[in-house]
C-alpha cells in the first residue's frame, strides 16, 4: 500500500500574504509576537494557562488563512491581536457554558484548598445527596449512571430499553433540575 503526499496548501496572493505560510514567518511572527498575544489573551480570561492556549491557537489560526491577510487593512500585528481576541472570547464563552472541575486544577493544593476541611466534604455530601432524592427516580438513575458511573448513554440507554436521545435529554434535565436545587437558598425551617 503506497502512502500518499499530503495535499499541498494553496498558495499565498502576491502581495496579501501574511508570510506565515513559511517555516521562517510562522517562527519569526511567533518570537516577535507570542508575548504580546498572550498578554492579550490573559486581559479577556484573566488565566495564564489558557491565555497561552489562546496565543498558540491564535498563531495556528493565523498560518491556516495566511492568504486571508490583507495589507491594506492593517499591519500584522492588528491582523494578529483581531485573531487572538476572537480564540480568548470563544474560550471564555466555552468555559463559561462548562465551568472546569476542582481536578483540573493546575496544582493539588488549589483542590485541598477548595475542600479544605471534613466538615466542608460532609456538607457538600448531604446536598448533593438532598438534591438527588429530590429529583425523579427516571432522572436520578441517568445521573447515576451517566455521571457517576460515568457509562454512556448508548449503554445506559440499552439498559433501560429507550433510545439514547432519550437518556441525553433526561440527563440534561436532571442536571438543570439539580443545578436549581443546589442553588436555591436553603429553607429554614
Amino acid at each position: 500500500m503506497e502512502i500518499e503526499p499530503p495535499t499541498p496548501r494553496v498558495s499565498c496572493r502576491p502581495g496579501g500574504c501574511a508570510g506565515l505560510c513559511t517555516d521562517e514567518g510562522l517562527r519569526a511572527a511567533d518570537a516577535a509576537y507570542r508575548r504580546l498575544l498572550t498578554a492579550r489573551a490573559r486581559r479577556i480570561l484573566g488565566d495564564p494557562a489558557l491565555a497561552e492556549e489562546a496565543a498558540q491557537e491564535a498563531l495556528v489560526r493565523a498560518w491556516r488563512s495566511c492568504s486571508t491577510f490583507d495589507p491594506a487593512g492593517g499591519p500584522l500585528r492588528a491582523w494578529l491581536f483581531t485573531i487572538v481576541h476572537h480564540v480568548a472570547v470563544d474560550l471564555a464563552r466555552s468555559r463559561a457554558r462548562r465551568p472546569s472541575l476542582p481536578h483540573a486544577a493546575a496544582d493539588s493544593e488549589s483542590v485541598t484548598r477548595a475542600t479544605a476541611t471534613h466538615e466542608d466534604a460532609v456538607v457538600l455530601r448531604h446536598q448533593l445527596v438532598d438534591a438527588l432524592s429530590g429529583i425523579g427516580d427516571l432522572h436520578r438513575h441517568v445521573v447515576v449512571e451517566t455521571v457517576l458511573k460515568d457509562r454512556s448513554h448508548a449503554e445506559v440507554a440499552a439498559e433501560l430499553g429507550v433510545p439514547p436521545g432519550t437518556v441525553r435529554s433526561r440527563l440534561h434535565y436532571a442536571l438543570r433540575q439539580l443545578r436549581a436545587r443546589l442553588e436555591a437558598p436553603p429553607c429554614l425551617a
